[in-house]
């Protein structure tokens, strides 16, 4: 047996007691061989410390890492660092977990030297609505081994494409010689995370198969804000994924080309941005908001990225209405 670890899991905690029993006994459930844990407590003010603690001697390769409360992206980073895998992943700990999915992962990944092997999951809702596919199956079908920027033109293209971590397992070293690292504070950065490193990974294969539970509920922290305080939170996370995209897409040009849905990316989330601009209910607050978004140039980049006839007759209906609150 290989001394190097086939699979690091890093998990970052916080506040998660209620969460982590079952979460631990899911990946208890995978019988892997050869693999790590890496749990990074970010700060829980709970008793999820006590709970790793119980669980600890249940895992044969574990590492338990404090830090004080910075973030996911924080947390993921300190554990990354840490990580002596061949391959990485990153589940959240409120989510189901398939016994099978880390060790179908890791046999297509080695049988094919991947980059990235990723699977489908499941939404699960909460409230009781019907579960369903996360990319239904027939939009997006399983792959052979292809290039990460054909895989991201297949998702994006779709338009079910969901940029998360959780769904894959990841070569540590392609991470490591790209730098790649999580962007502190940043809500919803795995979009520019997972289409930056799509974009240079060589060989990535999908498989059709659900396996990871993605729970749909009211405690996470985009639910916690209300009102304008969330819309303009969704405005300034969007506008600041906008900016990252763009200097994604000049570093990699070439790539895009064989992805040219990302540019439809950028326009889509544009839409929402205009959809958040249109939400807010304070006048004041709105308008210096609209402004920004037409003083700095995101209507432009956002119009000139809208490469469908739907997306742009969707922003030509909401620019009439951005321009009305200017002039009053």
């Amino acid at each position: 047996m290989s001394s190097q670890p086939v699979l690091s899991i890093v998990v970052a905690v916080y506040n998660g007691e209620k969460f982590l029993s079952h979460f631990f006994d899911s990946l208890i459930a995978q019988n892997l061989e050869n693999w790590e844990l890496i749990v990074v407590n970010d700060g829980s003010k709970d008793n999820s410390e006590d709970v790793i603690r119980q669980y600890e001697s249940k895992f044969e390769n574990i590492k338990v890492l404090f830090q004080e409360n910075q973030g996911v992206s924080v947390a993921r980073n300190t554990g990354m660092v840490e990580a002596t895998g061949k391959y990485i992943t990153f589940p959240d700990i409120d989510d189901e977990i398939n016994p099978k999915m880390y060790g179908r992962l890791l046999e297509i990944a080695l049988a094919g030297d991947l980059d990235i092997a990723t699977c489908n999951g499941t939404y699960i809702y909460t409230n009781g609505d019907a579960p369903k596919a996360i990319f239904p199956p027939n939009k997006v079908p399983s792959t052979g081994v292809i290039s990460g920027p054909e895989w991201l033109e297949i998702g994006l293209s779709s338009r079910k494409f969901l940029h998360v971590t959780w769904l894959n397992i990841y070569r540590l070293d392609l991470l490591r010689e790209h730098k790649f690292f999580f962007e502190p504070k940043l809500h919803h950065q795995d979009i520019p995370w997972t289409t930056e490193l799509l974009l240079v990974s060589k060989r990535v294969q999908f498989i059709n198969e659900q396996y990871y539970r993605y729970l749909i509920h009211n405690q996470s922290v985009s639910h916690s804000l209300s009102g304008d305080e969330r819309s303009v939170r969704k405005i300034n996370t969007y506008l600041k994924i906008i900016d990252m995209l763009m200097a994604i897409y000049q570093r990699y040009p070439e790539q895009v080309k064989q992805a040219p849905a990302c540019l439809w990316q950028v326009g889509k989330e544009g839409l929402g941005i205009t959809q958040a601009l249109l939400a807010i209910k304070s006048p004041q607050t709105q308008k210096e908001m609209v402004q920004l978004f037409f003083d700095n140039g995101y209507w432009d980049i956002v119009w000139n990225h809208a490469t469908t006839i739907k997306l742009k007759w969707r922003l030509i209906r909401r620019y009439s209405k951005l321009k009305a609150i200017l002039k009053d």
